[in-house]
């Protein structure tokens, strides 16, 4: 049973501050399939005065200031999503990355926060991760086996979508750790990539997470952010 997400608390999301300005501005690809996926793979960066051109079957979803755009061949589209003003309404809008959409189905609120269904690759600071599951309605068991080896299992209180990482578990970068709810029907598998900061910038953001493999929480803040209109 899922229930619906309330707005996300500034506090959850906190890290992400979005530029005004066009002399910041700069466009991210963040997704990319078709004949022309090799021309923009995920990770490259467009100045501003770049022309994206695409073949027949191609879709581009790339990242600026205020949105995300989704582009979809054939044609030649401006990198640059909108003017030094329509960027800085959108970023009016959305000063802080907390101001992601919302929806009947339970998503994860937060890109930083450990997606206990998943495996994968997670960017991470060194302390302060937090858990999270999409069902929280039943108090559940979650068992961690980390490099020693000896698990590590802890109560997860009904009602409840996130709680932190226990301090007794030592998060070491490119390490795998064993990850199972009670009812899995089996681990999943994560490698923690410790980062030495979160970025600031969106983008910033965006790049250090495809850089890092993080693929599971580049999906959550793509996914997160409104489509430009």
């Amino acid at each position: 049973m899922t229930r619906r997400i309330p707005h996300m608390a500034a506090a959850a999301m906190a890290l992400i501050v979005l530029s005004a300005g066009a002399a910041s501005a700069k466009t991210l690809v963040v997704r990319s399939v078709g004949p022309s996926a090799k021309s923009y793979p995920p990770g490259k960066a467009l100045p501003d005065t770049a022309k994206i051109s695409l073949q027949a079957g191609d879709s581009v979803t790339v990242l600026s200031p205020g949105a995300k755009r989704t582009l979809r061949g054939p044609g030649t589209f401006p990198a640059a999503s909108a003017s030094a003003e329509g960027l800085s309404q959108a970023a009016a809008k959305r000063t802080r990355f907390g101001a992601m959409r919302t929806g009947d189905l339970a998503l994860n609120p937060s890109p930083w926060n450990l997606d206990v269904t998943q495996s994968g690759t997670v960017c991470v600071l060194g302390s302060g991760l937090k858990m999270w599951r999409p069902n929280s309605e039943d108090a559940a068991k979650l068992s961690i086996k980390g490099p020693a080896g000896a698990a590590t299992t802890v109560t997860w209180p009904a009602g409840k979508s996130t709680m932190d990482w226990p301090a007794s578990v030592k998060i070491s970068s490119g390490t795998d750790y064993q990850i199972a709810m009670a009812d899995s029907a089996s681990p999943e598998t994560v490698r923690f990539a410790v980062l030495p900061s979160i970025p600031q910038d969106i983008t910033d953001a965006a790049q250090e997470l495809i850089k890092n493999g993080c693929q599971n929480q580049l999906d959550v803040l793509v996914d997160g952010l409104d489509s430009a209109q």
